[in-house]
């Protein structure tokens, strides 16, 4: 399974300027409800919450990931947000993050989800270049170019 495959421009924001990982997932589950992709952004934000509070979904290479699944979705949704001067996203974390993949799945699909989740770390390991290079990004067409590239690297 390839992210790129599963990306749409209007869910992807590479100007993220929030200070803290409760604004940034607020904004990305607000751009969510407002292009119809979740009907109760509250119930959403919420049910983020509730999983970084089992452990961070950081993942290291200034990269996190996270992730719920929902029965109000009939397949995955993946928003992406790029926040160049990066933030503390747990408190245990020594690195700022940058690349943030939050990735919604139907309940019933706990194998899409597994394949979606391991997509994202497979990207984020890929290179330690993929980082400095979505840093330089001005659209989110770009950002798109970017990941198919880091994708089909080994292809």
């Amino acid at each position: 399974m390839k992210l790129y495959n599963n990306l749409y421009p209007e869910l992807i924001n590479v100007n993220c300027t929030e200070s803290s990982t409760e604004e940034l997932l607020s904004g990305l589950v607000r751009g969510l409800k407002s292009k119809n992709r979740i009907s109760d952004e509250k119930f959403v934000y919420n049910k983020l919450i509730e999983r970084e509070k089992l452990g961070s979904t950081s993942i290291g290479n200034h990269s996190a990931v996270p992730h719920t699944k929902l029965k109000e979705i009939k397949k995955p949704v993946i928003a992406i947000g790029v926040s160049k001067k990066g933030l503390i996203y747990h408190e245990t974390d020594d690195q700022l993050v940058h690349l943030i993949i939050l990735i919604l799945s139907p309940n019933n699909s706990p194998v899409i989800h597994l394949q979606i989740l391991a997509a994202a770390a497979s990207l984020i390991k890929k290179s330690k270049d993929l980082i400095p290079e979505i840093l330089t990004v001005e659209t989110a067409t770009d950002l798109m170019d970017i990941i198919n590239k880091y994708e089909n690297l080994d292809d």
